[in-house]
């Protein structure tokens, strides 16, 4: 599954997250592969694309940075695949 996790953090943490680097830094166990990672440089954010086994090993990866702020977990679906699950759901089986 794919997830994207938004991590907000405080602009006084900023100095600390840098140093843990997030970019760098703990990216998860072989259960958690991160597939990209963007860094928001007014806003104090972090966004980052996870491909998970399932939402507990995506959530003990995150636990590391919770310390230093937030962060918010939302599952993602590429969007050619999105659209041919919801044009099934949205035809009825014929039968």
């Amino acid at each position: 599954m794919l997830f994207l996790a938004i991590f907000s953090y405080s602009p006084e943490d900023r100095d600390l997250v840098i140093e843990r680097g997030l970019g760098i830094g703990e990216k998860g166990g072989s259960e958690v592969k991160v597939k990209g990672e963007w860094f928001d440089v007014s806003g104090h954010r972090v966004f980052r694309l996870f491909e998970a086994e399932d939402e507990l090993h995506l959530a003990s990866s995150i636990y590391n940075w919770t310390d230093l702020g937030v962060a918010e977990i939302i599952p993602v679906m590429e969007t050619d695949k999105a659209l041919k699950l919801l044009k099934r759901i949205k035809s009825p089986k014929k039968g």
